[in-house]
């Protein structure tokens, strides 16, 4: 299996304070810095040479990072897949110098009720949110809601479904996993989250759903393909081993990331991805998704169940886009 994602954290600063996420509370990730466009560029070149197809932007909070335009356009220049996971505080003041670079728009959101919001980000911010959805639709950019359910907001998915089918944007739910000790989403979520599967703007992976119910990773039978697959690139310009949540060690990039991933440091750096101790039951689907391809007999309907209602939420979204560019926007809050 060759390369075919990168997760690039091009800053850990984040304005929000989120209860299920320990990046804003790591004093040693704060002290790092923002990563340079001087370097992203020579990564992403390095990334298309690879054969890399989809890179995702984010953090912290990746609109924090003021050479971010940059980045993406270099990104989009060369034909990547380009993805850029937000919170949505910043963008209204972001969104024209990145229009036309972001293939998706992930928007976190976790709840309709502005009181909960505050609860759950640690910030005032609902309003915003709200704010840059609309903008976002009305520059026709390809906004997908990123709502990670937990233990304790697992009762909001019917209304962020109706509010998704409302305004004909897609909701995509992932169950939270743990990685610093805070709770994972419960087993027994999983049947209240896949049973919105059939929704028209609901996307969530089957496959993934049923990893996560059976525990996740086991070290004896390790399914990562962290260093395979993906791989987690950090602001200072270094491959995190074997990934962000869990990273034992850095390799710095002072080579090049074309020349480092041929060397034989890389196979024997990776080689103990998902057979560590910690990543007994880790469930973090970046890591996993493409694990599921390699046991189609064992996943075969339920991945292609997967991949053939994303592909209808898909269309059903861009007519939805065209119908407006025609017609004008429709918009609901409530």
């Amino acid at each position: 299996m060759t390369l075919f994602s990168c997760l690039y954290f091009v800053t850990y600063r984040c304005n929000s304070r989120c209860g299920y996420c320990n990046i804003w509370r790591n004093p040693n990730l704060q002290d790092i810095g923002q990563a340079r466009f001087s370097d992203a560029e020579q990564n992403i070149n390095d990334l298309k040479k690879l054969g890399v197809y989809l890179i995702d932007f984010t953090g912290g909070e990746p609109l924090l990072n003021k050479e971010l335009p940059q980045m993406l356009q270099a990104a989009k220049h060369l034909g990547l897949r380009v993805h850029l996971s937000t919170n949505g505080l910043l963008y209204p003041e972001k969104a024209d110098e990145i229009r036309g670079y972001v293939d998706t728009l992930y928007v976190s959101l976790d709840t309709l009720a502005p009181k909960e919001y505050q609860q759950i980000r640690g910030i005032d911010g609902f309003e915003k949110v709200m704010e840059s959805v609309e903008l976002a639709r009305r520059l026709s950019q390809n906004v997908c809601l990123l709502y990670t359910a937990t233990n304790e907001n697992i009762s909001n998915i019917p209304d962020l479904v109706e509010f998704s089918r409302r305004n004909k944007v897609i909701l995509y739910i992932k169950p939270c996993f743990s990685y610093f000790g805070n709770e994972a989403l419960y087993e027994k979520y999983i049947t209240t989250i896949t049973k919105y599967f059939w929704e028209p703007y609901v996307r969530m992976s089957l496959t993934h759903m049923r990893f996560h119910s059976r525990g996740g990773n086991s070290p004896e039978h390790p399914r990562c393909r962290a260093g395979k697959a993906t791989f987690d690139l950090s602001p200072d310009n270094c491959i995190l081993v074997p990934c962000f949540q869990h990273h034992q060690r850095k390799l710095p990039l002072g080579q090049g990331l074309f020349s480092l991933y041929h060397s034989s440091a890389w196979d024997a750096t990776f080689s103990q991805a998902g057979k560590y101790p910690f990543c007994a039951h880790c469930s973090i689907e970046c890591n996993f998704g493409l694990s599921y391809l390699s046991r189609l007999r064992e996943n075969f309907l339920l991945q292609n169940l997967s991949f053939i209602k994303y592909a209808m939420v898909q269309r059903s979204v861009s007519n939805d886009r065209k119908k407006r560019n025609e017609h004008g926007m429709l918009y609901e809050r409530v």
